[in-house]
């Protein structure tokens, strides 16, 4: 896998819990958050959860990719929307459900606020 771009503030992340066995939308819920409009402490543990789960993510379309059957998964996507070149390009990560750490589920049931006391 290719390095991972630095995570500016005109990122956005989508994260969403997708696959398993029927389509429930209050299962699959996608979240959207915005770096530019946490605070430094926010934006520091969003980017934290993100490269803590990128070794265990990989592209969609890959015969090994998660999602198979009536496996769900979290997919991520990454969007820069200043830095458009080569290096800035989206990233789109499936993590299996079984090999997501809490910090993750966390941050797609709350979003940025994960891990607020």
């Amino acid at each position: 896998m290719a390095p991972f771009p630095e995570l500016t503030d005109d990122a956005i992340v989508e994260l969403a819990r997708e696959g398993g066995f029927a389509w429930i939308p209050r299962l699959s819920g996608q979240r959207r958050i915005v770096l530019a409009a946490l605070d430094e402490e926010r934006r520091r543990r969003v980017c934290e959860i993100l490269r803590q789960i990128l070794p265990l993510g990989m592209p969609p379309g890959r015969p090994d990719s998660p999602g198979q059957g009536d496996q769900r998964y979290y997919r991520i996507q990454i969007t820069w929307t200043r830095h458009v070149s080569t290096q800035y390009q989206d990233v789109i990560l499936l993590v299996p459900e079984t090999d997501a750490p809490p910090a993750l589920k966390d941050l797609w049931e709350h979003g940025e606020e994960c891990g607020d006391p």
